[in-house]
């Protein structure tokens, strides 16, 4: 009997451990991305005021700049999540999405003063030609 209890007891108290571990597990993953999630959109309110008291102010050819810069920021981003193409195309927004940039930067094509930079932002419209190492 005392063999059959202690079963029970190690078995209770993994079932304990493994739910008060979930669900602390849980709980600091969700305060770490609403902290990262905030942070982000707070972000992006200032900069967004920043960009349209200059638009008010006249002052477009900085907003432009800025907005181009951010645009780059984000291709370059892209790659890291984006980099097989069977994940591209299950999502067929991910597609529309980038073809409207690609579409913009072609009208209005960009060059910094960093090769490494315009390579990094155009390596994400590879996806749209099916360019990928996968």
């Amino acid at each position: 009997m005392r063999k059959r209890t202690a079963i029970i007891f190690a078995v209770a108290a993994l079932f304990v451990g493994v739910v008060s571990g979930g669900w602390a597990v849980g709980y600091f993953y969700s305060r770490f991305t609403s902290r990262l999630v905030l942070s982000s959109l707070t972000s992006e309110a200032l900069s967004s005021v920043y960009e349209l008291k200059n638009l008010r102010a006249g002052d477009t050819t900085n907003t432009i700049e800025i907005l181009e810069i951010r645009l780059d920021g984000y291709l370059i981003g892209l790659t890291a999540f984006l980099d097989d193409r069977r994940e591209f195309d299950r999502d067929p927004s991910y597609v529309k999405s980038l073809q409207k940039v690609k579409d913009y930067r072609t009208h209005f094509p960009r060059k910094t003063d960093s090769p490494e930079v315009d390579a990094g932002a155009d390596k994400v419209f590879d996806l749209l030609n099916g360019q990928t190492n996968h």
